[in-house]
């Protein structure tokens, strides 16, 4: 029995419907897409830190992601859907993003040491670190890095800590003038930090260390008495 060329088009849907059945079959599993998949982010971001967004091309990625072509175009079709691939991995392999609980009766200052001090320390050098330096370094280049870094990373940590200060100006346990200006203000070390080690003093013998200027900001911020907060503002 000679078989049907399974380039040609299928008019018999039968014929159709068993030729999916055999492609689904036979097509990769949920693990093995999984792991291709970061594969190819991480040979991306590897590559747009070595050469720059705009000078990195897909042939580049799928043979540092040791890929066919055709295959990275199959899980990304196009750079932009790349990045935010790049992106979203980079984001959900971060510390920073490992849920943490508040205890019963634990304080918010006390969660915030606890669940932002040892993130916040590990992260420069992890795929959110690379993915932050370059960012700083490609944004004018690469416009779309920049905005889904904001959506994905900088706007959702800015909102989740000005949450958790919010939460700590209702309980009385804050003084503040401005809860999002509290919380950029958190995140500044982070910054300072990565443009020091990286781009200023990247062979100095002695890096900033994140942590304790994160401790004093946490220790300034919760210091005052939070008294009359009835003025205090969002903005």
């Amino acid at each position: 029995m000679v078989e049907a060329d399974a380039s040609a088009p299928c008019t018999d849907p039968d014929i159709g419907n068993v030729a999916q059945a055999r492609r689904r079959t036979r097509g990769p599993s949920l693990d093995k897409t999984a792991q291709t998949r970061q594969q190819i982010a991480e040979a991306a971001l590897a590559e747009f830190v070595e050469v720059g967004v705009a000078r990195c091309t897909m042939d580049r990625i799928a043979r540092r992601a040791q890929v066919a072509k055709g295959t990275l175009y199959l899980y990304y079709p196009s750079k932009d859907e790349l990045l935010r691939g790049v992106v979203e991995h980079a984001l959900r392999h971060s510390a920073v993003y490992t849920a943490l609980q508040r205890k019963k009766g634990e304080t918010v200052r006390a969660f915030l040491r606890r669940s932002l001090l040892p993130t916040m320390d590990a992260v420069e050098n992890s795929e959110r670190g690379l993915l932050a330096r370059l960012v700083l370094s490609e944004a004018s280049h690469a416009p779309e890095l920049a905005r889904l870094y904001k959506e994905l990373a900088f706007d959702a940590w800015q909102t989740y800590v000005q949450d958790l200060l919010t939460l700590a100006v209702k309980e009385g346990e804050l003084k503040t003038r401005s809860v999002s200006r509290s919380a950029q203000l958190l995140a500044s070390p982070f910054w300072m930090a990565l443009v020091h080690n990286s781009l200023l003093a990247p062979d100095a013998p002695q890096k900033l260390a994140l942590k304790p200027l994160v401790e004093l900001l946490i220790d300034n911020l919760f210091s005052r008495s939070a008294g009359d907060n009835a003025n205090v503002k969002s903005q």
